[in-house]
């Protein structure tokens, strides 16, 4: 039970940090469209950020030109930064699919398992 909470703060911790980046990176993006050196209006912006970045498509897109233009990042990290749940969701699907393998007579092992019980229910 230890292991399972320390896990998870730490992937809390993780996703938190990930965001404040993707969050700023959206928010530097729409100070370089907007040209805007306001304090006030760049307070606007960051709030309005926090809407945006996790808006599928128009988050990443912009995320990627604020880390890009105004950080002066290399654009796979930006991918990195703003796709890696893709990129981790891609990896764990493709080791899914490895494992769901066929048997000798060609039948998944989830048939299988059907067979098994439906022969026990009788």
């Amino acid at each position: 039970m230890r292991k399972i909470s320390t896990l998870l703060l730490l992937s809390g911790f993780f996703y938190i940090t990930i965001s404040i980046f993707q969050i700023s990176a959206v928010a530097d993006a729409l100070k370089l469209i907007f040209m805007i050196n306001n304090t006030f209006l760049e307070g606007i912006l960051f709030i309005i950020s926090l809407f945006i970045t996790f808006t599928p498509l128009l988050g990443p897109v912009l995320g990627i030109i604020g880390a890009t233009f105004v950080w002066n990042w290399n654009i796979l990290l930006a991918f990195l930064l703003f796709f890696w749940p893709y990129f981790f969701g891609g990896i764990v699907w493709f080791l899914s699919n490895k494992n769901k393998i066929k048997n000798k007579k060609g039948k998944k092992i989830d048939a299988e398992d059907a067979e098994i019980i439906r022969e026990w229910k009788r």
